[in-house]
């Protein structure tokens, strides 16, 4: 008896998960031996019900002899001719047979594969923080499957207790909870976890960023972005932007100096400093679909950094500061512009020194909606990862001269300082 085997079909015969497949083959003792070639047909996911998604086997013969296919798992692939039907999720094996004659041996090769489930999610989304009452919680939760259940487990279960979708506060701490869809023999199976603070417990804290490598990089490898402008120059800097970073990697600085003399004609006209940091191991957001990158907000309901501006444009009284979240969430707009979904929030500092500022979740809006409609910004908060942060002056400082620097001179300073995180 002759065998024929590749270095590649003897591999993957013997490591199906690295190779997503296998073969073998064989013949009989009489007659000249040949080899059949049987090209890898997985790949395919199982189709929903009552549709089957099927293949076209295509295995040739040396010897030009006609091919014949069985499969040697019937219950989960099926051959008719030359279509294989992919019946559900699971390892498929195929024979492609050539039965020989006209001085050729018989001869078989083997295909092992996995048809692999469909993708499937969930969405369950953390009502937040709990008092610890007598009150029950109703947990509710989707799948991406029609009419697939979900169905709501506990990990902690001296916190909180769950009877179907009903959870009971049961004492002060972290109650988590799992939300998971069983997918059977189409669909994977989708689990989503959250952890609710119950009582006196606080959700855990998320590092956004711990300091600065430079004035580009955060420590944990996020891109930062100081920049400014003014209405006049189109907002650009026009080289009036300056960065600093402390030599402790503590604090970023970011300055937009106005050089020119303010108009007093009533012109509309704005100056604006900005200083956007990205999460960690983050550079860019995506401009053809949803950002997958980021950190994602479960039970956190604050926002917590240090911040500080400059006498200058504190005096002016418009030292209002505006802090956007953008999000992961991306939709392309009419016009074929690339949109990220913003949630905003602004605060007025009541001194120009360092302070440290806690800015609800639950307070920010949505700025920019990207021509979706009826966003929920707290559900846009659970389903997408926060990308960046940007601090800006929605107005910024031409009134206030910079004291003791060469005329005109009119800065707008921002700086944060420590870590940025949710809470």
């Amino acid at each position: 008896m002759r065998f024929q085997h590749t270095a590649i079909s003897l591999a993957c015969a013997t490591l199906l998960a690295a190779c997503g497949g296998g073969g073998g083959g064989g013949g009989s003792e009489s007659g000249t031996a040949q080899s059949v070639s049987f090209p890898f047909p997985g790949g395919e996911t199982v189709a929903i019900p009552p549709t089957i998604a099927t293949i076209t086997l295509k295995a040739t013969a040396s010897s030009g002899g006609p091919i014949t296919y069985v499969s040697n798992t019937p219950a989960t692939c099926s051959v008719s001719g030359a279509t294989l039907s992919l019946l559900k999720a699971g390892e498929c094996s195929v024979n492609a047979n050539q039965a020989g004659g006209n001085g050729y041996a018989a001869a078989t090769q083997r295909q092992l594969f996995v048809i692999p489930k469909r993708p499937a999610s969930v969405i369950f989304r953390n009502p937040g923080a709990l008092p610890l009452d007598t009150q029950t919680v109703k947990l509710e939760a989707v799948s991406t499957v029609a009419d697939r259940a979900v169905a709501f487990t506990t990990s902690t279960p001296t916190v909180c207790s769950i009877s179907g979708t009903t959870l009971q506060k049961l004492d002060n701490g972290l109650c988590t909870v799992t939300a998971t869809m069983d997918g059977g023999d189409i669909y994977e199976t989708a689990k989503v976890v959250k952890t609710m603070p119950i009582g006196t417990a606080q959700s855990p804290e998320i590092t956004f960023l711990s300091g600065y490598k430079d004035t580009t990089h955060t420590k944990e490898d996020g891109k930062v972005d100081p920049h400014g402008g003014s209405s006049e120059t189109g907002w650009w800097c026009n080289g009036w932007c300056d960065a600093t970073v402390s030599a402790d990697g503590s604090s970023i600085t970011d300055t937009y100096t106005y050089k020119n003399q303010p108009y007093t004609d009533g012109r509309w006209w704005r100056v604006w400093s900005e200083l956007d940091v990205y999460a960690p191991h983050v550079s860019n957001v995506s401009d053809t679909a949803n950002t997958p990158d980021g950190v994602r907000i479960d039970a956190q309901a604050a926002l917590k950094f240090n911040f500080s501006q400059n006498q200058e444009w504190f005096a002016t009284g418009d030292n209002q500061v505006e802090v956007d979240l953008i999000l992961g969430h991306f939709n392309r707009k009419k016009d074929n512009g690339n949109c990220n979904v913003r949630l905003r929030t602004t605060f007025k500092p009541s001194s120009p020194a360092p302070a440290n500022y806690s800015l609800k979740l639950r307070d920010f809006t949505v700025s920019e909606a990207c021509e979706l409609t009826d966003l929920n910004p707290w559900f846009e908060l659970q389903d997408y990862p926060i990308v960046y942060i940007r601090f800006a002056s929605p107005v910024g400082n031409f009134k206030v001269p910079t004291p003791g620097a060469p005329p005109p001179n009119y800065q707008t300073t921002i700086k944060l300082t420590g870590p940025i995180t949710f809470q």
